[in-house]
């Protein structure tokens, strides 16, 4: 009975010790438990333009708009950096470049392909690069051919009036035919569609770059003009009014307008319609080399060549867009349209370009 007693009270006592302890007794405040850590969310990695400015130069107007939608948006996007645009024309650019050569403001340039050529051959804008660029490999061999990366490829046939005209002209000798004299009015010397003609022109009558004076004999056989034309509304409105009948033009032109109810259409005559491109450049001595590389292979992409050729119809320079069938046809698209374009002696061209402005001036203005 005794040792009950005493094993009663035991445990009295020991339940009494886990109550207090369990309580805190003692009138002790327990330490606070220390809370769990929370998981830090990871910082996201910094994009590589962050804090970066690209320079680009580049035409205004419906360009502007095609470059802002289709290569800024998603290279920004991508990259962090912001772009900024100098608008203009390209022999702008081309002046700027020769003059900044020692400390460039542009990190890309576009220019016209002989422009690109010079500016290649004195060294002014880096040689494309296929590895920062992927799509270059997937360009024509003639969109590589300025040395730099073409971005559209136009052709320079013949636009005729298809009111006055009954018949289709399939080589630039047509023009000579009796019945179009005083119909048929040159583009002004020097520019893509005045120099391609005049070119052209001597090819056609024994010449070529090296030997340009059947060019312009041919070009005075003509006469009198109807006009010489250099805008492209002021050509328009001569088609429409009926007072010329043919004119080199660039396709793209002619299919903007035949699209707004111009009547009007194109021709790639059969000797050749010579080949004009638009080329973005690296500037040598950019900072943003790896910017600028990402900016053009945006360029050189589907959805922006689908684009300059939906609205611009300037055909694409990469070989994989794809384009529909309706559209296709307005351009020179794919291998083997491609492959009929001429492609001018740009450096003979540009080394003579002076010496004939000033017999374009004697000879053919008067």
């Amino acid at each position: 009975m005794l040792k009950r007693k005493i094993l009663a009270v035991f445990l009295c006592l020991v339940m009494m010790v886990v109550f207090v302890t369990g309580c805190g007794g003692g009138g002790q405040s327990s330490e606070p438990e220390e809370p769990a850590e929370t998981p830090s969310t990871p910082e996201p990695a910094a994009k590589i333009g962050e804090g970066r400015t690209l320079v680009v130069g580049i035409w205004g107007g419906p360009q502007e708009d095609l470059v802002r939608e289709y290569v800024i948006k998603p290279f920004e996007e991508e990259t962090g950096a912001t772009v900024e645009l100098v608008l203009g024309g390209s022999s702008d650019r081309f002046a700027r470049l020769y003059a900044e050569k020692d400390n460039p403001t542009m990190d890309i340039v576009y220019l016209g392909m002989g422009q690109t050529i010079q500016a290649a051959k004195d060294g002014l804008i880096l040689p494309p690069n296929p590895d920062g660029v992927p799509e270059y490999n997937n360009l024509y061999e003639q969109a590589k051919a300025a040395g730099a990366y073409g971005v559209s490829i136009m052709a320079i046939g013949i636009m005729y009036n298809t009111e006055t005209v009954d018949t289709a002209p399939t080589s630039w000798k047509d023009l000579w035919k009796p019945e179009y004299k005083g119909k048929v009015a040159p583009f002004v010397f020097p520019g893509t569609q005045g120099t391609g003609f005049l070119v052209m022109a001597a090819r056609v009558h024994g010449g070529d770059e090296s030997n340009i004076d059947p060019g312009f004999e041919a070009l005075k056989q003509l006469k009198p003009y109807p006009a010489i034309l250099s805008g492209i509304d002021e050509t328009n409105l001569a088609f429409q009014q009926g007072d010329v009948w043919f004119t080199p033009q660039i396709h793209g032109y002619v299919y903007e307008y035949k699209d707004q109810g111009g009547k009007v259409d194109f021709v790639m005559p059969e000797e050749g319609a010579p080949l004009a491109m638009n080329s973005a450049a690296i500037v040598k001595g950019s900072k943003n080399v790896d910017l600028a590389e990402i900016f053009i292979n945006y360029h050189l992409s589907q959805a922006a060549q689908e684009a300059y050729a939906r609205e611009l119809f300037y055909a694409p320079t990469n070989k994989t867009v794809v384009l529909d069938d309706e559209l296709a046809a307005k351009m020179p698209y794919g291998e083997e349209q491609v492959s009929k374009l001429t492609v001018l002696d740009d450096e003979t061209i540009s080394a003579n370009q002076a010496d004939w402005a000033e017999r374009w001036n004697r000879e053919i203005l008067n």
